[in-house]
């Protein structure tokens, strides 16, 4: 056979957290009861009045095609959470709707990536940094970042065809928060070598400790920093498909003609509901917030006393990342085969990630203190 598929799509690895996804829905029909540790879906349940405002969106014919960039009023309610969270000012011709922050993502690097460039990814780190530079035509370089920056590292990677570097903070899988020290120096080393960054801060809004560094606030960075967001892990919207890019000033003309050829718009009703989300931030994120934060101090001491697990609670999100004196994948295999508990071992998230377990605390309480117990009785032991 002649025809082939495209190599930059025939030689993607698999999301291994939607493939983990996918093998709980498949145990589930065939009536294996799985307790999901794996799902970055904070499983809260969408507030009745975001899907409300949907309704009463589509109910008034918003239906059709809309602004490509996204509704004014949307870009506006970003532009003012922004500065609220980072106190950086942007004008809403600077921010562009996208279905997700995944899709904000390929955005940003389609925006600045070209064949051939190489783009640093931070390690462990969530598993479409990757496939995304790669799909954009360039070269993915892995970046250890699990609990420090290395900045001769850093130094030993960069070349002339090193395009950017993207940042994630808080950091998905782990939960760590990077400094507003640490952010100086990626911000520094990014303007020595003239490089973009792309900031995912996706959960942000999960933050459980103390004030939030954004790379696009530090000095002098707003002009090279894209950054990533969306509303699916704040509130509970994952399924809605909205996030965005917020980005340096006079960029997003010539990005959104990728948007203008590929979805075109997200869809008016949609955004009318993340209008509504974001308008109920101040009444509806801190007691998510709090809700996590028990969670992962709970999850943190139960795990701590089992043997061979080391486990300390992150400064944000609803993740766990702690480390196993056995194998990884083993341990997520023995979890999942013999106690019916699914994980994700760390090492999917890049080799930096080996040796630890992604647990997400995102099940009901009932079924994480089941969890909990079950890998309290059986342990690391295959």
């Amino acid at each position: 056979m002649s025809r082939k598929l495209a190599e930059r799509v025939a030689s993607l690895k698999p999301s291994a957290t939607v493939e983990m996804t996918e093998r709980v829905r498949a145990a589930r029909l065939s009536g294996r009861k799985i307790i999901p540790l794996s799902s970055g879906d904070p499983n809260i349940e969408t507030d009745p009045r975001i899907i409300v405002a949907a309704e009463r969106a589509m109910r008034a014919g918003d239906t059709h095609y809309g602004p490509a960039q996204g509704l004014p009023a949307l870009r506006e309610a970003i532009v003012r959470r922004e500065a609220l969270r980072s106190g950086v000012n942007y004008d809403p011709a600077d921010v562009i709707v996208t279905p997700g922050g995944k899709f904000a993502l390929l955005t940003a690097l389609m925006g600045i990536v070209e064949a051939g460039d190489e783009v640093l990814v931070p390690e462990p780190g969530w598993v479409s940094y990757g496939p995304c530079v790669r799909l954009c035509g360039g070269t993915p370089l892995a970046l250890s970042m699990l609990d420090h920056i290395d900045e001769e590292l850093l130094e030993s990677r960069v070349s002339a065809r090193t395009k950017a570097l993207v940042l994630n903070s808080p950091v998905n899988p782990t939960g760590r928060v990077f400094s507003a020290q640490e952010i100086a120096h990626i911000v520094g080393f990014a303007e020595r070598h003239d490089l973009w960054i792309v900031f995912d801060q996706v959960y942000s809004d999960l933050l459980h400790e103390g004030i939030f560094p954004a790379a696009q606030a530090a000095p002098g960075a707003q002009e090279r920093v894209l950054v990533v967001d969306s509303l699916s892990k704040t509130f509970g919207m994952t399924g809605w498909r909205l996030g965005y890019l917020a980005l340096p000033k006079g960029t997003a003309k010539t990005i959104l003609k990728f948007i203008q050829h590929s979805i075109y718009c997200v869809p008016g009703f949609i955004q009318s509901a993340a209008i509504e989300a974001l308008s109920l931030y101040d009444e509806l994120v801190p007691g998510y917030r709090r809700m996590f934060r028990h969670r992962l101090d709970h999850a943190t001491e139960r795990l701590s006393a089992v043997d061979g697990i080391a486990c300390r609670r992150p400064q944000a999100s609803f993740y766990l990342f702690p480390s196993v004196a056995a194998d990884d994948v083993e341990v997520a295999r023995h979890w999942l085969e013999n106690i019916d508990v699914a994980t994700l071992p760390g090492s999917s998230f890049g080799s930096a990630g080996a040796g630890h377990i992604r647990m997400s605390l995102t099940c009901s309480e009932t079924d994480l203190d089941e969890a909990l117990d079950r890998i309290s009785r059986v342990g690391l032991a295959a």
